[in-house]
């Protein structure tokens, strides 16, 4: 699906890390990344294949995050080193305690450098580093000092790849400015009382959440966001279009993951499709169409095309050795994906070609994919009863 690679985050004054490996299942780099703010103070971070990190929330605000963090950075003992991996396409992580990275997949890295000065996240090519609020004078007095590797960091995490979350309010505008001036960072997150930094306008954003990724861009100079701590709500109308559109989606999966890779791989005589491809064709079409859409209105989320070839004698397997279970995992995960960057359609007339569609509107689309699982998932149902459907 995607090619991939190990990343590692290399510092010489890291207290201790963590690593998080995963395979192909985890997008590589330059897929979108949501950074979401809480009551509290603290964030998350969300990677398109369902990592969830936590970086400085506390446990009283850990009720009103979606789903529990896989690992909370707040909360880990200085001193202790374990890895985290996800298998091949698994819904669960597991723990050991030796550090070490898959060769197979993406690594996710935490670190907390110099004692409490910075936690560092490095995520599908993106770096991104966490200042508590109350280390403002250690992070002026770092960057003030002649140090290769501020804050921890690696030498090469600046520029491009590089967000900084400093919305602590020791944070002003003159300690944000020599942040930006030493690190230069793709993104910084700023407290709400900056309008500006610099001579640049801090974009203050209504709701918690915003897009970044690693995808290839004309350089620009460091965007400032300030962030509000409570989820975007859809409307009364968005929010009944996606309830349908994902009740459908769960039916669909519940029939995938009970199929076989037998099952999923049957070619029926009357040359139509594979089960696989059903599936396949389906979280594709949905992933690429939002992704149109988002895209148009925030670059930092990629267009994503995963949709397999159309006729079958093209069609190869994404993934031939997957079980139901596994394939519906794909497909859950595109269906967090829509949802989680929802808040681009804020404005949008729902009776109106989109921006980015060539033809959907988003009420259209919405309904449209709420028949296309139903319709596909159909069609399961009666290759089923076909002669030669492998009994497991």
């Amino acid at each position: 699906m995607f090619p991939t690679r190990t990343t590692l985050c290399l510092g010489l004054t890291v207290l201790f890390s963590f690593a998080l490996a995963a395979s192909s299942a985890i997008a590589d780099d330059g897929q979108p990344v949501a950074i979401r703010h809480w009551e509290g103070g603290g964030f998350t971070i969300e990677t398109m294949w369902g990592f969830h990190i936590g970086l400085g929330v506390d446990e009283k605000h850990q009720s009103v995050l979606p789903r529990k963090p896989d690992i909370d950075l707040s909360v880990v003992l200085a001193g202790k080193t374990s890895t985290m991996q996800r298998l091949p396409n698994q819904a669960k992580i597991t723990i050991s305690t030796k550090l070490e990275s898959s060769d197979d997949g993406n690594a996710v890295v935490l670190s907390r450098a110099n004692g409490e000065v910075a936690s560092t996240v490095t995520v599908d090519g993106l770096t991104i580093v966490y200042l508590n609020d109350k280390v403002a004078t250690d992070v002026s007095q770092q960057l003030s000092a002649d140090n290769k590797s501020p804050l921890g960091l690696p030498v090469d995490a600046s520029g491009e790849s590089l967000v900084v979350i400093a919305t602590g309010d020791q944070y002003d505008e003159e300690t944000c400015a020599a942040i930006v001036a030493s690190l230069k960072p793709r993104l910084m997150l700023v407290n709400a009382n900056l309008k500006k930094v610099g001579g640049s306008t801090v974009k203050t954003v209504p709701h918690n959440t915003v897009a970044v990724s690693n995808s290839k861009r004309p350089k620009q100079n460091t965007q400032f966001v300030s962030l509000a701590t409570q989820p975007y709500q859809l409307s009364p109308e968005l929010k009944e279009l996606f309830a349908k559109k994902e009740a459908a989606c769960k039916k669909s999966r519940a029939v995938f993951a009970a199929l076989s890779v037998a099952q999923l791989n049957f070619r029926p005589d009357n040359g139509t499709h594979t089960p696989r491809w059903n599936t396949e064709h389906m979280m594709g079409r949905e992933l690429h169409f939002f992704s149109q859409i988002y895209h148009a209105v925030a670059p930092e989320v990629p267009v994503i095309n995963l949709n397999p070839a159309q006729m079958p004698k093209s069609y190869k397997f994404a993934h031939p050795d997957w079980t139901g279970k596994e394939e519906a995992l794909q497909t859950r995960r595109v269906e967090a994906f829509t949802r989680r960057f929802a808040y681009l359609l804020d404005g949008m007339d729902l009776n109106k070609r989109a921006k980015g569609s060539r033809f959907w509107t988003p009420r259209k689309l919405l309904a449209q994919m709420e028949r296309h699982y139903k319709e596909h998932t159909d069609n399961v149902g009666d290759k089923m009863k076909l002669e030669g459907w492998p009994a497991e």
